[in-house]
């Protein structure tokens, strides 16, 4: 199934950057479960665009925080470049519109599972390293990643914001609200057990949402998260 030229080009113009080689794009947009003859998945560009995104981060951080030591600029790079910040920015260019799935996959909500969408995102980095290079990747991570970093003029700032614990802001909203605390039910565990995927449902302040993580924790505060932006509280 080829790329729609329409979306390619949403993409593009979402990123101000114009692909190369089409067939790099699909591979970096083909998840492992896609079950296409002579189709290659995303994982070997997903190992190198993890690289390029820590290294684009890490210039970032070095330069806008001069005065920072290494721990706490290892932090910020951590919680910048985890799934949970990585699926965003999928979801900011929406990815998951794109990613060619198997249909087990398919009817597990994949194109909107985080895990699935920050290794899409780590790909689509990867493919533009190859193509166009450092300087064209950098730009564009630096597009992505700056406006986040200019809203904390400290890396404390960046660390408090990008730290913040979704489940207990719903829980406070809830006892503000007087309603009952948000309840969490795992529904489902699927994958590898190397690579397991939690699915979480929460329902809260009239709300419900489904979340997903490697773990149930971060799961709960996907679906936590969810629900706030519903209510556009983040």
């Amino acid at each position: 199934m080829p790329l729609d030229i329409y979306l390619v080009k949403e993409l593009e113009e979402k990123l101000k950057y114009k692909f190369k080689d089409h067939d790099l794009l699909e591979e970096a947009l083909t998840h492992p479960s896609a079950d296409i003859a002579k189709r290659k998945d995303y994982q070997r560009l997903e190992f190198l665009g993890d690289e390029v995104v820590g290294l684009g981060v890490s210039y970032l951080l070095y330069k806008s925080f001069p005065e920072a030591e290494e721990g706490r600029l290892s932090k910020a790079r951590s919680n910048l470049i985890d799934e949970s910040g990585l699926s965003f920015n999928a979801k900011n260019l929406d990815l998951g519109k794109m990613v060619v799935l198997g249909k087990g996959e398919e009817k597990m909500d994949g194109r909107n599972k985080d895990s699935i969408l920050s290794d899409t995102f780590e790909s689509l980095m990867g493919v533009i390293y190859l193509e166009s290079g450092w300087d064209a990747v950098l730009k564009i991570i630096t597009d992505i990643y700056t406006p986040l970093i200019e809203a904390s003029p400290h890396i404390d700032d960046l660390l408090d914001h990008i730290n913040r614990d979704y489940k207990t802001r719903l829980q406070e909203i809830a006892q503000e609200l007087e309603l009952p605390l948000p309840a969490y039910t795992l529904i489902d565990k699927s994958g590898p057990e190397h690579s397991l995927v939690f699915t979480v449902e929460c329902s809260a302040v009239g709300y419900n949402s489904t979340g997903t993580g490697k773990n149930k924790k971060a799961a709960e505060q996907d679906a936590a998260l969810k629900i706030l932006q519903e209510m556009k509280i983040v």
